[in-house]
């Protein structure tokens, strides 16, 4: 009888363990995150994973992490799977872009080694700050930091609606160039592929859209177009060329409202083009550009 208690104790005791549910690895736990992409940078580190990332990849301006020389850079372009494999991440953040089977691989690539991934900036639907929200959004819910998102997401929506309330004066029509730091080779970016047409609309201007294609601009087109105002963007800038002033001494260009008045300013790539938690800094750029 004695042998027989003993026994049912240890079944007993194996079925209750069986029961207690285990501890499972929240989606805020993960400890090696690769980060591909300028804007999932900025945000990961706005949120306070910086000890977090174990590897960076394909970055807008590189220069910004001068200031950042302890972190992780695997390279400024794309990485390749081999080398992110290397550093054994639970989660990789990035651009939707990176998950293509020309460069990281797609995300079953990833899932099928147990790897989490999470894509942002898709420009497989329109860019929009809606969407940029979205990201935010999306961003928190992985990290389950909903709290830390939720302000960041209601300052994007507040800002819009300050820039859009103080607008002032006539509708200048605005041409963007994204330069390529290639001699008079300027990039077209369709309001579906970039923010900075909304941006300049809510504050008031006149986005020149010239179609819904993404393509290099002829000069010819620059100087039909005849605009007003003109707003550069540089991907990966480099600092010893000074563009606006090529602009103005360009003999070509030299009869353009834009160009005599000279009104031409460059704002931040990954904020007009991709958007980042704080968009402010352009829209005070391009609000105050508009009412000179």
């Amino acid at each position: 009888m004695k042998k027989y208690n003993i026994v049912l104790l240890i079944l007993v005791f194996i079925f209750s363990c069986c029961l207690t549910p285990q501890k499972q690895k929240h989606d805020q736990d993960f400890n090696r995150i690769v980060v591909l992409g300028q804007a999932p940078l900025d945000i990961l580190l706005k949120l306070g994973y910086r000890d977090k990332i174990v590897g960076i990849g394909y970055l807008d301006q590189p220069e910004v992490l001068k200031d950042f020389s302890d972190l992780p850079i695997m390279s400024i372009g794309w990485p390749d799977k081999e080398s992110i494999l290397l550093l054994k991440p639970d989660l990789i953040f990035g651009l939707e872009s990176s998950f293509r089977s020309n460069k990281i691989g797609d995300v079953h690539f990833w899932e099928d080694r147990g790897v989490r991934t999470c894509l942002i900036d898709n420009y497989k639907i329109d860019k929009n700050l809606e969407n940029l929200r979205a990201d935010l959004e999306k961003t928190g819910n992985l990290f389950r930091i909903e709290s830390k998102i939720k302000p960041l997401i209601q300052k994007s929506r507040d800002i819009s609606r300050k820039y859009a309330q103080i607008k002032k004066g006539t509708s200048k029509r605005v041409l963007h160039l994204s330069y390529t730091g290639t001699a008079n080779k300027y990039y077209y970016y369709p309001p579906t592929m970039c923010l900075i047409d909304e941006i300049i609309t809510d504050c008031g201007g006149e986005y020149i859209n010239l179609g819904p294609n993404y393509f290099i601009l002829p000069l010819e087109t620059i100087i039909h177009a005849d605009p007003d105002k003109i707003i550069i963007t540089w991907f990966r800038k480099q600092e010893k060329i000074d563009i606006t002033k090529k602009l103005y001494s360009d003999p070509f260009l030299k009869h353009l409202k834009a160009i005599k008045n000279k009104q031409i300013i460059e704002v931040d790539y990954t904020q007009a083009i991709r958007g980042t938690y704080d968009m402010e800094p352009i829209y005070f750029s391009i609000s105050n550009f508009l009412k000179l």
